[in-house]
């Protein structure tokens, strides 16, 4: 059940704003070859469909701070099958660095 859910958000295939939106804020996607930044796409629908962002200290969660985060945690499961970060369910984003 869960695989054919995921299959179907991957089908989907991501947005052309988003698609832009990956590729000005993690420049070496521009560099994998058709096939995996395919792939990636499709890791990150599912990424952004099953985990839910939190910003602290009033950060809004805009498309391209969970766009970013999404392929750079995508970006180590491509070639991979995987669950997506089991036990990973909320990612919390600080305004600055946190220490």
């Amino acid at each position: 059940m869960k695989e054919r859910r995921r299959a179907r958000i991957r089908r989907s295939g991501l947005p052309e704003a988003w698609r832009r939106i990956v590729k000005r804020s993690v420049p070496y996607v521009r560099l994998l070859p058709p096939a995996d930044r395919v792939e990636l796409e499709g890791k990150i629908l599912v990424f952004l469909a099953e985990k839910r962002f939190e910003g602290t200290a009033g950060l809004a969660i805009s498309d391209q701070i969970r766009l970013t985060i999404a392929a750079q945690a995508c970006i180590l499961l491509l070639h991979r099958r995987t669950d997506y970060y089991p036990g990973l369910y909320s990612i919390v984003v600080y305004p600055r660095s946190y220490v």
